[in-house]
């Protein structure tokens, strides 16, 4: 279920915007008349009521090329209360050397050769 679509409300939609369609929705399906239809609403609105859910569920179900999980920390970190981004180069060069110092924690270390001791 995509809830973007079960709404009708774009990807960059404001909290207003959800709110307004969701509304719109409840007022056109009652539980009484069409429970699932109700129902579906509900879930949507829970997976997308605030920038955090949205942001959240973009990140988890939406992976195409033009919008991965890259650009929507970028996104997150543009969102109105947080500090301005470095910038998208100095993000994935950040990025680099953490991923390139855990693969030097995971690689195996090569067995170190003592020399034989005079005992």
């Amino acid at each position: 279920m995509n809830p973007f679509l079960v709404l009708d409300v774009p990807l960059t939609a404001s909290d207003a915007e959800v709110r307004a369609a969701y509304q719109a929705l409840l007022r056109r399906f009652t539980p009484e008349q069409r429970p699932r239809q109700f129902q579906l609403i509900q879930e949507a609105y829970q997976a997308l009521r605030s920038e955090r859910e949205r942001w959240r569920w973009r990140v988890l179900h939406l992976e195409t090329s033009d919008h991965g999980p890259l650009e929507a920390l970028e996104e997150f970190a543009r969102l109105p209360g947080r500090l301005r981004p470095p910038g998208a180069a100095a993000l994935r060069e950040m990025l680099r050397g953490c991923a390139s110092a855990a693969m030097r924690q995971q690689a195996p270390a090569p067995a170190a050769t003592r020399p034989p001791s005079n005992r």
